[in-house]
């Protein structure tokens, strides 16, 4: 249930031209970070955590978003935006939801 409901919440979230929103959890972030990931062209590794995926992913995010469609911009602020509240060790839904982040279509369809 998790998975579905924080890949909802990013894709509802990014999906206004004028943008407002905020992540809420690590669990929307782990699949906004497979999102940007995949639009990214990064290949996580099996074994990275959530930090490092999310550090990739900012390193790899242009400075200037005025190019980009309006979900992928939405989507680069919100992961720039968020601070992980991290685990004491990353709950199993993680790495699922970057996967599943990884695995979408989401961006790829017209808004």
């Amino acid at each position: 249930m998790i998975p579905f409901c924080a890949k909802q919440g990013v894709e509802q979230k990014i999906s206004f031209p004028d943008f407002l929103s905020a992540m809420l959890s690590d669990y929307e972030c782990a699949y906004a970070c497979g999102l940007a990931a995949r639009r990214l062209g990064i290949k996580p590794g099996k074994e990275d955590s959530l930090g490092q995926l999310k550090e990739a992913v900012k390193a790899a995010i242009p400075e200037d978003l005025s190019g980009l469609d309006y979900r992928t911009a939405n989507l680069y602020k919100l992961i720039g935006d968020y601070e992980l509240t991290g685990f004491s060790t990353e709950p199993e839904e993680i790495p699922v939801l970057i996967t599943m982040g990884l695995e979408s279509d989401f961006l790829d369809q017209q808004p």
